[in-house]
């Protein structure tokens, strides 16, 4: 094998690793970003948990029983 010859398959080595290194870069950032819109989801999905159990958490009228939306209309003077 000559000098010459070599010397292109390194050069055709580096572009391809640098190809990947690229490559894998984006993943990174794509998977960095994703995290990040996962923990979004989660702070809000908690809040809305945690809003929609708390001790001042209403029931919706239209998903009470008979029993709770008498005792909500009455609660209303309705």
């Amino acid at each position: 094998m000559g000098r010459r010859q070599q010397h292109n398959e390194d050069r055709s080595e580096v572009i391809r690793l640098r190809r990947q290194v690229e490559q894998l870069e984006q993943k990174v950032k794509n998977a960095e970003a994703a995290q990040e819109i996962m923990g979004k989801a989660f702070e809000l999905l908690d809040g809305i948990t945690k809003s929609s159990t708390g001790p001042d958490a209403q029931i919706p009228p239209t998903l009470m029983s008979a029993a709770e939306y008498q005792t909500w209309l009455e609660r209303k003077k309705l």
